[in-house]
């Protein structure tokens, strides 16, 4: 069962900008896009990008016109990429956080509509080794593409050409009913995540829905999806690779990012946030159950996860990341530090520690 056992106000947003939204995380850093009211087709304003610590202390912060309202950092190269106007006039920057400078703007070719008439743009993206995918918005027809895979690659440079794999109008299984065959509910694709397994998540925003390609790009391509109840408006959602971690939240409404530590997650399930219901909530994608694990937030959008990994022994509790080794080194630290003597065994002590003050003191001054 999932518990959250701390949640605290991890930053707020630097004076001058405001509704928080992208969010990821990398190389010890949470990133997070302040879209400041800014122009989602490119026609004025500017969004602030802040590299913070895991402790929510500003590193860096980059201003780049336009709306940046897809942000992911890749793990190959280090580069944070910045997806500008996802409703017109889209153009992709890059961040290098070891020069801490912006590339120059890259511009879409395969028939990408620019000016007046602009409607589409990108609003997320994956890596997925050597291939990188992007969510696209605003499909208006049968047939106009939702999710595509740049063939440019994970370091691209000049004219930016993708292929469509995911149109609207396509079909795939409900997960829930079992019917096939059924229309995919991809009116307005919004964030894109890799999964686990290597299947990609889009969440169908104002549709409500979650969908699922199982061997993206390939011949073996299918897809599958959960859709929620009406007046579930759902935003970033995640897969977690782990029972415990801690999440990043966009709290857009309140204007500041939530760090929430929790412990019994299933890997198995959807942790979404909720816009509509302001919530972080657990999804069961084959019965569609919805249980709300945070509750009072205020426009949640940007989720992000970092897990916390703990080794197949127990007694090497030096690996449950982000507490250093030389805080809790053994079995027996734990049991000093929750009071659990020797009449507790060793899954029961790890237990006590995810639930325990003690453990959430360390969060709070080694993450």
């Amino acid at each position: 069962m999932t518990k959250v056992i701390g949640e605290h106000i991890l930053t707020v947003a630097p004076v001058g900008s405001s509704a928080p939204d992208s969010i990821t995380t990398g190389d010890g850093s949470v990133w997070v896009e302040y879209g400041n009211g800014a122009d989602s087709t490119g026609g004025s304003g500017s969004s602030t990008i802040v590299q913070y610590s895991m402790l929510g202390a500003v590193e860096n912060t980059y201003t780049i016109k336009g709306l940046a309202d897809g942000l992911k950092f890749d793990p190959a190269t280090g580069n944070v990429w910045a997806l500008l106007n996802n409703d017109g006039n889209a153009t992709l920057r890059f961040i290098n956080p070891t020069t801490r400078q912006v590339s120059g703007t890259l511009t879409y070719g395969s028939g990408y509509v620019y000016g007046a008439n602009s409607s589409r743009g990108f609003d997320d993206v994956v890596f997925d080794g050597n291939r990188v995918f992007l969510s696209e918005t605003n499909p208006a027809n049968p047939g106009d593409p939702v999710i595509v895979q740049l063939l440019n690659g994970p370091a691209p440079f000049g004219t930016l050409e993708t292929q469509g794999i995911l149109s609207l109008g396509d079909t795939g299984t409900n997960l829930v009913t079992g019917q096939t065959n059924q229309p995919l509910p991809v009116t307005d694709p919004d964030s894109l995540k890799l999964l686990p397994t290597g299947d990609l998540l889009l969440t169908g925003e104002a549709d409500g829905a979650y969908i699922f390609v199982h061997d993206p790009g390939t011949p073996r391509q299918t897809e599958s999806f959960v859709q929620m109840p009406a007046g579930f408006v759902g935003d970033d959602a995640i897969m977690p690779t782990s029972n415990s971690g801690a999440f990043y939240i966009s709290n857009q409404g309140a204007n500041d990012i939530i760090r929430a530590t929790v412990t019994g997650l299933n890997t198995h399930d959807l942790y979404a946030d909720i816009a509509s219901k302001n919530e972080l909530v657990q999804i069961d994608p084959t019965t569609g159950k919805i249980t709300p694990i945070i509750t009072g937030l205020n426009n949640p959008h940007g989720l992000a996860f970092v897990a916390f990994a703990v080794t197949q022994d127990p007694s090497a509790l030096a690996s449950l990341v982000p507490v250093p080794s030389s805080n809790v080194s053994s079995i027996a630290n734990v049991a000093s530090e929750v009071g659990g003597g020797g009449s507790l065994s060793n899954g029961d002590l790890l237990n006590k520690w995810l639930t325990s003050d003690a453990h959430e003191s360390h969060l709070a001054h080694h993450t």
